[in-house]
């Protein structure tokens, strides 16, 4: 056997058995034997990913690519990496271009769909994860994918329904786990939710998700932090317009308030107070997700310092 089937075949078995970290020696090797095959780059791409090493995930990718312009795969595993580094045009131009290329790829229809989620276009959004649930109905991550879809919109009976189903057909999962773990947490059970947090970190330590549920559980749990919590899912609930009345709303009042506070024999500084009080309630709403982005920046460094977690 040449030199590339070997490696090749070390490093397949290496990544279905989950070894990223282990698949990336033979890989290399693969690409010395033979660097004008997309397949290992491919493969690569995937490995270094896995382990947040996105730069050299998005070259990897794109070398497939260049090799294979005209393979799907490379595109979706592109549109990825893109993805994962907060290039959102980019990488809906690669799943777009993946869709194109193969309409029967249900994970291109599924990254679509992820990012025109991820871009507010709910609409064609949920159309591409259709398409690829009626290609792979029993797909865990496509499944994974309405389930998070669900919890944008604060549907969280929908989002136990996920849970339980990716659960059902692999128990470990980490996305049934965090889908789980949010509708627990929706109902208040913030000891199962962080244990089913904990349970998908111990699966995939570096999973934003579970990293978020887990920043999610901890915010619930503070007395501040619970108090925006609550008053997020409420907006989340309500759905955009409805959110925008309320909050317009909210600032009416306070205007009708500081300015009939002396019609109503109100102490002269009551208008200050209230001012105070509105302009600190607008600015911790603004600054709460600056706030879970820091939260989940700490814990990817502590599970980064303790690979063990």
């Amino acid at each position: 056997m040449q030199p590339f089937d070997l490696a090749m075949r070390r490093a397949e078995a290496l990544l279905r058995a989950g070894n990223s970290v282990g698949a990336i020696e033979p890989l290399r090797d693969a690409l010395t034997a033979a660097p004008q095959e997309p397949y290992p780059h491919l493969l690569l791409a995937r490995a270094l990913r896995a382990q947040n090493r996105l730069a050299g995930a998005r070259y990897e990718a794109g070398r497939a690519v260049e090799l294979a312009p005209l393979w799907a795969p490379a595109h979706v595993e592109l549109a990825q990496a893109l993805m994962m580094q907060q290039h959102g045009k980019p990488a809906l131009a690669s799943a777009d271009k993946a869709v194109e290329l193969d309409p029967g790829d249900a994970y291109a229809h599924l990254v679509r769909a992820k990012l025109l989620r991820m871009a507010r276009r709910r609409a064609e959004a949920q159309a591409s994860l259709q398409a690829a649930l009626q290609l792979e109905p029993d797909a865990p991550d496509i499944i994974a994918e309405q389930g998070y879809a669900a919890l944008e919109v604060g549907d969280i009976a929908a989002v136990e329904t996920a849970g339980r189903e990716i659960l059902s057909l692999n128990p470990e999962h980490a996305d049934g786990l965090i889908l789980t773990g949010q509708g627990r947490l929706a109902r208040g059970d913030t000891e199962e939710a962080l244990r089913l947090a904990l349970a998908a970190l111990s699966r995939s330590p570096t999973d934003l998700d579970a990293l978020f549920l887990l920043a999610a559980v901890k915010m619930r749990r503070n007395p501040i932090g619970g108090l925006w919590w609550r008053w997020n899912r409420m907006l989340v609930k309500l759905g955009e317009a409805r959110a925008i009345f309320l909050v317009v709303g909210i600032w009416l009042v306070y205007r009708w308030l500081v300015l009939a506070s002396e019609d109503f024999g109100f102490p002269p500084d009551t208008g200050s107070v209230l001012t105070i009080v509105y302009l600190g309630f607008v600015l911790y709403t603004l600054s709460a997700s600056v706030i879970v982005g820091r939260m989940i920046a700490r814990e990817v460094e502590r599970v980064r310092l303790d690979p063990s977690f």
